[in-house]
């Protein structure tokens, strides 16, 4: 965490300077109440304006202070809690596949907005408060001290250590229900995700079981933050006693001290109003130090996440001289095995992927792709191990469900200004629409052949020597498909690319376009 809190150390400092000023402007306040009723007790009326002139003074510096404190301690939140955010969101676009779909897309989002927010709101500001706390409890112990009685100071600051054990007894059981409760957040976001991304399937059959299993999840997710919410009130309920414990002996000692006479009035109505202050410190502390135990299992989890299966920097070439070879390549996953003894695609050619279901045509992909790895053999990018490369400048993959934003046609096509835009030229030869027409439309509302058009220029648009489509016009019509199909196999622009296509055009008109054809069928596929 202490790279979180680097960026904020400033507004910490200033806020905690501030709340210095503020302790001590309140600390004098009732040593103000001390001497008017001493002044009274006197008959020394002559001091009262004065008295009085100084308490509002002191009222109105400890307001101000109050403002500032609460402005650091925005900005504070505020900057930190967008440092965790950016950093995770980084974290997550460098992982390698494996390790990103370790967690689902609710998951992050959970985590995004739910434990990040748990760790700035228990985590931080509690310590913050610590400090704050503690500097209260010095700043009322001296004052005490000098004001009123070094004997009742002394009261107040042993009970209080005795109490201080109360967050020791219940944290760990807290940070347990907590990490429980918010695991079982992260999985009701995941249902409720799945059940409206399936609202297609809602009819007056289904309807009644779905609700079902949204009850279920919710009532798991609402015994869960009861088991937490228990613990919580347990914890709290603890430190409660510890304070009352503070107020008893503070008490005792304020009436045997008045009985002797060895303080006056004033002296004992400010020890009343000192313990009430000494109170809200050790309040916050106790509260505090439970609050930041609760989170140790959500920020280890968030910190894991941070940390782990980072991508590592692997020399990316842009230019492609021969092509792709698989080498005695085994691939398993449960039941299904497949087996490329020897496969080349050379460098310029275009390639039709055919073969029938499960025969290992999406899996020859995803290999290439580095999507799955071999369990073992090798696959080569001119003749060097594509495990061993950044391969994302050289080729570009789309499949038929291809991923659009909730963005504009320029932007899905670019990738927000990544890649360069399409030419007009090659836009016209696809679309009977301006592209200025289309750029305020939300692509994910488009029909099934226009998003494919959409990602199909976005190949273009990446422009890298091998190009890797699986079944690309399965929604596209007749005239599109014609198009594409001539661009990708014909074109001048295409000429020197590698095209690999999966396709379940088996006709001979269609695999007569391209200079081999694949049968994924001869790989040796076996399943359990």
């Amino acid at each position: 965490m202490k790279k979180y809190i680097r960026p904020v150390i400033k507004y910490i400092i200033i806020d905690i300077l501030f709340d210095v000023l503020c302790t001590i402007f309140a600390a004098y306040i009732p040593v103000m109440q001390k001497e008017l009723f001493d002044s009274l007790a006197k008959g020394m009326l002559s001091r009262i304006p004065a008295i009085i002139a100084l308490f509002i003074i002191l009222q109105g510096l400890s307001c101000v202070c109050v403002y500032l404190c609460m402005i650091c301690t925005w900005k504070t939140a505020i900057t930190f809690e967008k440092a965790l955010k950016t950093d995770f969101i980084c974290s997550l676009l460098k992982k390698e596949e494996k390790s990103f779909y370790a967690y689902s897309t609710s998951d992050y989002i959970s985590i995004q907005g739910n434990d990040i927010t748990a760790i700035d709101q228990d985590y931080l500001t509690p310590w913050i408060d610590v400090f704050r706390s503690v500097n209260m409890f010095v700043i009322y112990a001296v004052v005490i001290v000098v004001y009123v009685d070094w004997r009742i100071a002394l009261a107040i600051i042993l009970s209080s250590f005795l109490v201080v054990t109360g967050p020791k007894i219940t944290g760990k059981i807290m940070s347990d229900k907590r990490m429980e409760y918010q695991n079982q957040m992260a999985a009701y976001v995941h249902c409720i995700t799945d059940l409206l991304n399936g609202y297609k399937l809602v009819n007056i059959f289904t309807r009644k079981n779905i609700l079902k299993v949204h009850e279920k999840s919710l009532n798991t997710t609402a015994d869960k933050r009861y088991a937490y919410g228990k613990s919580k009130t347990i914890s709290l309920s603890i430190n409660d006693a510890a304070i009352r414990i503070i107020q008893i002996v503070t008490f005792i000692c304020a009436c045997v001290l008045l009985i002797n006479g060895e303080i006056s009035i004033g002296a004992g109505v400010a020890t009343f109003s000192y313990v009430s202050s000494f109170i809200s410190p050790l309040e916050s502390i106790l509260y505090d130090v439970s609050a930041i135990q609760s989170t140790d299992e959500v920020r280890k989890k968030f910190l894991h996440i941070l940390s782990s299966g980072i991508r590592k920097d692997y020399p990316a070439p842009q230019k492609v001289e021969k092509g792709i070879t698989f080498h005695d390549v085994d691939y398993q996953n449960g039941g299904f095995h497949i087996r490329i003894d020897k496969l080349d695609f050379e460098k310029g050619k275009k390639y039709a992927i055919i073969g029938s279901n499960g025969c290992g045509k999406t899996t020859l992909l995803k290999l290439i792709m580095q999507y799955l790895q071999p369990d073992s053999g090798t696959i080569l990018l001119d003749e060097k191990p594509i495990y061993e490369l950044d391969t994302s400048a050289c080729i570009s993959y789309i499949d038929q469900n291809e991923y659009l934003y909730h963005a504009g046609v320029h932007d899905n096509i670019t990738i927000f200004d990544a890649y360069p835009t399409v030419g007009a030229q090659i836009w016209n030869k696809f679309w009977n629409k301006k592209q200025d027409a289309l750029e305020n439309a939300d692509c994910q509302k488009m029909s099934g052949g226009e998003k494919q058009l959409i990602a199909f220029l976005r190949i273009i648009a990446k422009n890298t020597p091998i190009v890797l489509m699986d079944e690309p016009f399965s929604a596209m019509d007749a005239v599109n498909t014609e198009k594409v199909q001539e661009y990708l196999l014909q074109s001048r622009e295409m000429k020197d690319k590698t095209v690999i296509i999966i396709t379940h055009d088996v006709s001979e008109k269609n695999l007569a376009k391209y200079d081999m054809v694949v049968r994924a069928d001869t790989f040796r596929v076996s399943e359990a």
